[in-house]
């Protein structure tokens, strides 16, 4: 990709890899955090969600170097907005999985009594998403490869959205069925936005690289 690979398009592309990683590890420890609290393992748990916190941070960090290479480059303003803006979305993906890591801390603080196959169901959908950021993170790992390769990775990433839309909203209707303290409901439901969040911001990164690729001709 001749209008990546200008000036720093080297940098700003091993590091967007580099960002995907951290965001996928962050969302992966996640789905570990929804096991252990499944388990009834809270120490476990807690670990998970500490280190998820470490990788946000980090991913922050890579965020703004990023943003830096990017604005330092030789890009078109408009390269330069579109990439910016693709950075900064893959971040939020990082970002609504610590919102859902610190809901299930809340859980466990407020001794909140949530049912194993409340927790089992949440965390099928967070291991749907956990594709949706590897469907994503191959994107950018094959930017540079066939254009009909870079597709079917965004028709999966588009694919996977789906699926957790569809379990959204069974699980939302699960929970509010359930005999759930009100507590216990309210802090179940927004860990289900993060994870719903989380695929939106999968898709809006997908649809950015889908426009780049098409104001482009690739």
């Amino acid at each position: 990709m001749v209008w990546f690979t200008k000036r720093r398009g080297d940098a700003v592309m091993m590091g967007s890899r580099s960002h995907g990683l951290v965001v996928q590890d962050a969302v992966t420890e996640l789905d570990l955090a929804l096991v252990a609290i499944g388990r009834g393992d809270r120490v476990n748990a807690m670990k998970c969600i500490e280190r998820l916190m470490m990788l946000e941070r980090e991913a922050d960090k890579i965020e703004d170097r990023l943003c830096a290479d990017v604005s330092g480059g030789e890009l078109s303003v408009q390269e330069r907005e579109d990439l910016i803006y693709f950075i900064r979305r893959m971040d939020q993906i990082a970002n609504w999985a610590k919102e859902g890591a610190l809901h299930i801390q809340l859980l466990m603080e407020t001794n909140a009594l949530v049912p194993e196959d409340i927790w089992t169901e949440i965390r099928v959908m967070s291991a749907e998403l956990i594709l949706a950021v590897k469907y994503l993170v191959n994107t950018v790992e094959n930017m540079d490869n066939t254009y009909a390769e870079t597709v079917r990775n965004i028709e999966a990433v588009y694919d996977q959205e789906k699926i957790i839309d569809e379990l959204y909203f069974s699980r939302i209707k699960q929970v509010h069925l359930s005999t759930m303290d009100p507590r216990a409901v309210m802090l179940i439901r927004e860990l289900i936005f993060s994870l719903e969040m989380a695929a939106d911001a999968c898709k809006i990164c997908a649809d950015t690289i889908s426009i780049l690729m098409v104001a482009r001709r690739m």
